[in-house]
């Protein structure tokens, strides 16, 4: 019951205390309240009501307490009291009675002692409580400022500007942010490798940073380090790409462009495929360097550029399984590059090269003798070393083991680098029982005939459009 307002009448009550009245209490009638009072705390149970005479605290007026507590209150008990207010004091010298009842709060009891509760009893253990709580929040902003400050980045030397003169860095596959900005920093294209990491975690452009070597500024702002980066121009004269279709020869010539290697030196390299990790059933280079982008930095050997493009050539192969596959069709290995070389050259549509590579197998499994030969102008070319322009006939008939038109079945090698796409056409040919084939030179469609009158047709179509073959 709360009558004065601060809560401790309520306390009381529910500690196991009845309503107090306004009556006067002799010393025997406050011995035994207080007596009852120490019971209740002893308890916390807060029994509700009265049974046989007992009140709330279990004891009867004059009943001894049990053996062991001596004036109402174990040491222990004292203390637990002080956690509901403190300990009062019953005798005014100055010293907390040990397990006095407290009287009513704002009253005098029967022996003149003002009642209430001791003031500043509990004042210690609070400021103790005040002083754990400070300590705790302080750490928890200190440590919530420690991750923001990860979260923003830690602050960083960093140029301004676009740099100057000239710097050249290699980047290695597959190297992480961290690590890019530890070389460009050691080549003082930035000013500080923190300042790279920092943007980096901000812009995902940075994912897109390719492997290779780069003409970059010294003295760059991280910003205008990672723009370049991106940028084609900064590693195109150090990038060197093999296009599908591209020949051996062709790929010589630039690689002695750039390396200072002379061709003559790289066709003898040629000559010996084992020193470039050539699959067995390779036949020589031409078909087998894989068409991709390359490093070329400054002092590369060319070699180990071929052999780069071998050895994804065959990783490919492996991918696709050409061998399976095409030992599955009753084809040679081999033959799957050979075939695959002619359809790269002959078409340029990824769509029609299945149906290229059913016209190239139709001819070569005809019974019929009509199609002894697969007559390709493109093995032709490359017997002339990629001639351009129509051809004569004159270049039609001569005898070389390359031209189809002369000599019965494949060439006896590649004539280009060809795509996965072509290698996948001469694997998976469409099925259809076509002869012929013509590109037109203007609508650049190829139209497939099975009929000497359908391939004449498709003939005036070419020649309609500007063809001159």
């Amino acid at each position: 019951m709360i009558r004065d307002g601060d809560g401790f009448d309520e306390l009381l009550d529910g500690a196991g205390y009845d309503d107090y009245d306004d009556r006067d209490y002799d010393d025997r009638a406050y011995e035994e309240q207080r007596r009852a009072a120490a019971g209740a705390r002893r308890s916390r149970r807060g029994r509700a009501g009265s049974v046989d005479g007992r009140d709330r605290a279990g004891l009867a007026a004059g009943e001894r307490e049990p053996a062991g507590y001596e004036d109402g209150f174990e040491p222990d008990e004292a203390d637990a009291y002080g956690a509901y207010g403190g300990a009062y004091d019953d005798d005014a010298d100055g010293d907390p009675d040990d397990g006095a009842a407290p009287p009513r709060r704002g009253r005098d009891d029967d022996r003149g002692r003002p009642g209430g509760r001791r003031p500043g009893s509990a004042l210690p253990k609070l400021i103790g409580v005040l002083v754990v709580v400070a300590v705790l929040v302080g750490a928890g902003i200190f440590g919530v400022g420690k991750v923001i400050g990860r979260i923003g980045g830690e602050p960083a030397a960093d140029y301004a500007g676009s740099g100057e003169g000239i710097v050249v860095v290699q980047v290695p596959a597959g190297a992480t942010s961290s690590e890019i900005a530890g070389r460009l920093a050691a080549s003082d294209v930035i000013a500080s490798r923190q300042s790279f990491v920092n943007l980096a975690s901000r812009d995902q452009r940075a994912l897109s940073i390719q492997p290779g070597t780069y003409r970059l500024r010294s003295k760059m702002s991280a910003v205008a380090a990672l723009d370049a980066l991106l940028d084609d121009a900064s590693s195109a004269l150090f990038r060197y790409t093999i296009s599908p279709g591209d020949t051996v020869r062709q790929v010589f010539k630039e690689l002695s462009t750039r390396t200072g290697t002379p061709v003559a030196d790289l066709e003898a390299i040629a000559r010996k495929p084992s020193t470039l990790g050539l699959p067995d059933y390779a036949t020589g280079l031409e078909g087998y360097l894989f068409p991709s982008t390359y490093d070329v930095a400054p002092g590369t050997d060319p070699v180990d550029v071929l052999k780069e493009a071998v050895a994804r050539f065959r990783a490919n192969a492996e991918e696709i399984d050409l061998v399976g596959r095409a030992e599955a069709g009753h084809v040679k290995p081999q033959d799957i590059v050979i075939i695959a070389s002619i359809i790269e050259k002959e078409v340029a549509n990824e769509g029609e090269g299945p149906k290229v590579a059913r016209v190239i197998y139709n001819r070569l499994n005809d019974t019929s003798g009509r199609f002894r030969r697969i007559d390709m102008d493109s093995t032709t070319r490359y017997a002339l070393d990629e001639y351009e322009g129509p051809l004569t006939q004159d270049q039609l008939r001569q005898n070389n083991p390359y031209n189809t038109r002369a000599v019965e079945g494949l060439p006896p090698g590649a004539i280009s680098n060809p795509s996965t796409w072509a290698i996948e056409s001469a694997l998976s040919p469409a099925q259809g029982s076509w002869f012929y084939f013509v590109s037109m030179p203007q609508t650049h469609e190829t139209v497939f005939a099975t009929t000497d009158a359908e391939f004449q047709d498709a003939l005036d179509e070419y020649h309609r459009q500007g063809g001159t073959e």
